[in-house]
């Protein structure tokens, strides 16, 4: 009687063990195999935004071209130089509170002021009946020569640009030595009528440098 137990006890332990290995080993087929999760990419940094190259943030101010020092009204902006305009031109400016169609060039140009002055008067049309304004402004000591265009402009196949009307230029010639200073500026007759008083008080504030 005893041994029947044994027997049948040593059965149900054979059972039970062989049970938890059928449990055991179905849990491992369904079981997800163990992966690395993948890793966060980070956000893409943002671009800081950068002031135009072309633009000088410090244009205004007192400021020398050429042994001529002027007072840069507040708001106006001195634009990088193509290389076309390099060793042509000695500084540009824009005045977008104006207009952005203005622009203003200095530089210092030699063949004399009347020779330059007449280049200026070809590069205009001007309307039937209307001459161009001419008169003299005193510039530090110097009498200098202001010349208003009002009419068609065409800068000239050099500069690849195609005639305009409605446009105006106010020329400023500053005899010099060896070269005479010129200062020029363009664009639209109403946008040049909202910054030509400024203009004149930048030419007025000129001073030599010796």
């Amino acid at each position: 009687m005893v041994q029947v137990m044994v027997r049948r006890l040593q059965f149900f332990l054979m059972l039970l063990t062989l049970t938890s290995f059928w449990v055991y080993g179905c849990d491992s087929d369904h079981a997800d195999p163990k992966t690395d999760l993948p890793v966060p990419e980070a956000e893409p940094l943002s671009r800081s935004s950068t002031k135009s190259d072309k633009v000088d943030a410090q244009g205004t101010g007192l400021k020398e071209f050429d042994g001529i020092r002027f007072q840069v009204p507040e708001g106006w902006e001195q634009v990088t130089l193509s290389p076309a305009q390099q060793g042509l031109i000695t500084a540009s400016f824009r005045m977008p509170q104006a207009g952005n169609e203005i622009t203003l060039t200095l530089s210092s140009v030699g063949g004399g002021i009347d020779a330059n002055l007449q280049r200026w008067g070809g590069q205009f049309q001007l309307p039937p009946g209307e001459t161009p304004l001419q008169e003299s402004i005193r510039v530090d000591h110097e009498d200098a020569v202001w010349l208003d265009l009002r009419g068609t402009f065409d800068s000239g196949p050099a500069f690849n640009s195609a005639a305009e009307s409605g446009m105006r230029m106010i020329g400023v010639a500053i005899p010099r030595s060896p070269r005479d200073f010129y200062l020029k500026l363009t664009g639209p007759r109403e946008q040049l009528l909202k910054v030509e008083d400024e203009f004149r008080h930048f030419v007025k504030s000129a001073r030599f440098v010796q």
